[in-house]
């Protein structure tokens, strides 16, 4: 008998502390470049690239879009904060990603918050719009 409560009490162990099995990836980052006029700086041909690097001077991948905005790869996969510095031949940008883990019975992470320090940014409907001069 106590084998069967003891073979029960560990697969109830089990059974509670187990996540599913599944990820929840961070939400996309999307920038779009423009100037205090409101044009698209790569649309121009003002900027024709753009290079993103962590503070730890490990660089971020980039992937242009179709519509002249950089969708920023494998980033808010952390819980905490990690500052970014954005280089174009028109200013650099400092910004912050906030991350923690998701709240759901899936594993991952959700960014929290944005924050840019010397430039004008508004967050729009799916990416940021960065005002550079």
């Amino acid at each position: 008998m106590i084998k069967k409560i003891l073979l029960l009490l560990c697969f109830s162990i089990l059974v509670i502390s187990c996540k599913k099995d599944c990820y929840t990836a961070p939400e996309k980052v999307v920038f779009e470049f423009v100037n205090a006029a409101g044009e698209n700086l790569m649309e121009n041909g003002t900027i024709t690239s753009v290079g993103i690097t962590e503070d730890t001077g490990v660089g971020v991948e980039v992937t242009k879009t179709d519509d002249y905005k950089v969708i920023l790869q494998r980033v808010g996969s952390f819980n905490g904060t990690k500052n970014y510095r954005i280089a174009s031949v028109v200013q650099f940008v400092d910004f912050s990603i906030r991350s923690s883990n998701v709240t759901t019975d899936c594993d991952g992470y959700q960014i929290d918050e944005i924050n840019f320090q010397n430039a004008d940014a508004t967050k729009e409907a799916g990416y940021y719009r960065i005002v550079l001069d």
